[in-house]
């Protein structure tokens, strides 16, 4: 007879395939363009990224104040990254999709839930996994958050540290698919940890929430520049895009180096090790390798 261990992983994959099953449904109404909102698994599982990566440090009030407090998930950032995951990748499947791609913020959510999964059968988990933590990512006793309960994963159950455990277990995870004839989709679900961890830092970092209605094409987006209206320019002190930031402060160059030459601006450092910033751009010089007889193995 299967041992307790054994029945609760069974368990827990049964849940995890119903859930997918509730997820699938999710996209079949939408591609008949029926509005059935966000797919809550999907939901809670970025609300609950963005809580690990991007977390209230209530902690900070007392050393920096109440504005360091809030997190990702007080300016919608979760919902700013499914948007993103969704419509910023293409995966090159003309079959799929509007734009030849297909919205792949449901399988990161899904490939997170396995992370996890494997987490918890290898008993790596610092913390028991809980419903309770993904009601917690809304207000308390909200529809919501009931409905968060409900949807969530074992991603969004664990505590936070355990999620970022999860996210390291990705570089484990290799997918070969072949969807259509002569169409080979090779994964590597490293991938996933990078775009969760690197690209959310990376957006509650920049100027996004300063555009309001960023779901519009760029041409039609101004931003204020505003430092108030950013809250992670609040939290970091930055004052915001002034000119000349970007401009071309001159051309590297070092011993042996042709890469920047001409009249030296700047030199920084002493002796050998010292670098110049030049006015000319130089040149870049030939490599040693012999690459006359390398072919493309895919020249599209």
């Amino acid at each position: 007879m299967p041992d307790g261990r054994a029945w609760r992983r069974a368990g827990r994959w049964i849940d995890a395939a119903r859930r997918g099953a509730e997820s699938l449904a999710w996209l079949v109404a939408e591609r008949l363009g029926l509005d059935w909102g966000e797919d809550p698994h999907t939901s809670v599982t970025f609300r609950a990224i963005v809580d690990a990566v991007v977390p209230e440090t209530p902690e900070l009030a007392d050393e920096l104040g109440s504005g360091h407090v809030p997190g990702g998930l007080s300016v919608g950032l979760d919902e700013f990254v499914i948007t993103y995951v969704d419509d910023g990748f293409q995966l090159g499947l003309p079959h799929l999709g509007p734009q030849g791609n297909i919205p792949l913020a449901d399988g990161v959510a899904h490939v997170l839930d396995a992370a996890a999964l494997t987490l918890v059968d290898r008993g790596q988990n610092a913390l028991e996994p809980g419903r309770d933590r993904a009601a917690a990512l809304h207000e308390p006793g909200s529809v919501a958050a009931m409905r968060a309960e409900r949807a969530a994963g074992m991603f969004a159950r664990l505590s936070r540290e355990d999620r970022l455990r999860a996210i390291s277990i990705l570089d484990e995870f290799e997918l070969e698919l072949t969807p259509f004839e002569d169409d080979l989709f090779e994964f590597d679900a490293g991938l996933v940890g990078q775009l969760v961890v690197g690209f959310t830092e990376m957006i509650y970092y920049s100027e996004w929430q300063g555009y309001g209605e960023f779901v519009r094409p760029p041409s039609e987006l101004t931003h204020s520049n505003d430092p108030a209206a950013v809250q992670s320019w609040r939290q970091t002190g930055y004052p915001g895009t002034a000119p000349g930031h970007a401009a071309l402060r001159g051309y590297l160059g070092a011993e042996g180096s042709t890469l920047g030459d001409g009249e030296t601006w700047v030199t920084i450092g002493d002796g050998p090790s010292a670098v110049r910033l030049t006015h000319g751009s130089g040149s870049f010089r030939e490599n040693d390798y012999d690459t006359s007889g390398y072919e493309e193995p895919y020249p599209e």
